[in-house]
């Protein structure tokens, strides 16, 4: 029987209330959160009995059949499909939790003559200008006589020191992990000019601006959350305001399953950044990696 099948039979089992009441439709709503408690009932007494219950699989079943009726009721009410909806949730959960390893994940640019090179190494130089803690980001270019700064040196821009003027970590590891970085290919002077399209939906303000946003969104989440020293997870809400942020860009196809990954393993990085005040990192696109080499 297919979830269609099920629903066709069950609505016509639904029963007509007399009640004015009935109108507003709550029936289904009450009935749902009655059978649900009716699960935890069960699970309850499966803790207390344990293997003396032995017919809970039955009862179980029975009682997820309601919960699952109660379901159909308020869909059809509404004309909504099982069949949708449960591909809709399998979308989502697929989008959130299916471990995909990020070699999977294509090069943004592999298309494109203006490449992020498969492998470069970026130098974190902290420094003390006018009383203020400033960090310089630099590209190790080969020979290293050509190597150049990547943009002014930042500070925290706040009253109290938060290591904030380290954030360039995670544009790295944007590059490392997802392949894609507006701001850091605008620094490293890579934006695709060889294609106007891209070089105007991906490359230019809105794309960088996005960027900024994601890391400091997420920046204010890891303040309340230990900077995430021991979060092997991220809130799907903050997973969410991130993919509305990315809507439109390339880097909309990147998952959050894929966003969780790179996030936490950024952060990893930046914290050995911070404690060191500065030093070498290895930023490998073509092999997913982002590694502190130490000063």
């Amino acid at each position: 029987m297919t979830l269609q099948e099920y629903q066709e039979r069950a609505v016509s089992t639904v029963q007509r209330y007399t009640s004015a009441d009935q109108e507003h439709f709550f029936m289904g709503y009450l009935g749902l959160a009655g059978e649900a408690g009716s699960v935890l009932t069960l699970l309850k007494k499966a803790i207390r009995d344990g293997k003396g219950f032995g017919s809970f699989p039955d009862k179980l079943a029975e009682e997820l059949g309601d919960v699952l009726w109660y379901i159909s009721a308020i869909a059809s009410h509404y004309q909504l499909s099982l069949d949708e909806i449960a591909e809709r949730n399998l979308a989502k959960t697929t989008d959130r939790f299916q471990e995909i390893h990020l070699l999977d994940i294509p090069r943004f640019d592999e298309q494109y003559a203006e490449q992020f090179p498969n492998s470069f190494v970026i130098n974190f130089i902290e420094e003390v200008q006018d009383t203020l803690l400033t960090v310089r980001m630099v590209w190790e270019k080969e020979p290293p006589a050509e190597s150049v700064d990547l943009g002014d040196a930042l500070t925290d821009n706040a009253r109290i020191p938060n290591q904030y003027r380290y954030h360039d970590v995670f544009h790295l590891g944007h590059i490392a992990f997802l392949g894609w970085s507006p701001v850091l290919r605008h620094l490293m002077k890579l934006k695709r000019k060889s294609d106007s399209l891209t070089l105007d939906a991906e490359d230019r303000g809105r794309p960088q601006v996005a960027e900024e946003a994601i890391t400091l969104i997420i920046y204010n989440y890891a303040k309340g959350n230990k900077m995430l020293r021991e979060s092997d997870r991220i809130d799907t809400d903050l997973l969410n305001s991130i993919r509305q942020l990315v809507i439109d860009l390339e880097v909309a196809t990147v998952t959050s399953f894929q966003w969780e990954k790179t996030i936490i393993e950024s952060y990893k990085v930046f914290h050995q950044v911070v404690e060191n005040q500065g030093g070498r990192v290895l930023v490998s696109p073509a092999e997913r990696k982002l590694i502190y080499l130490g000063k």
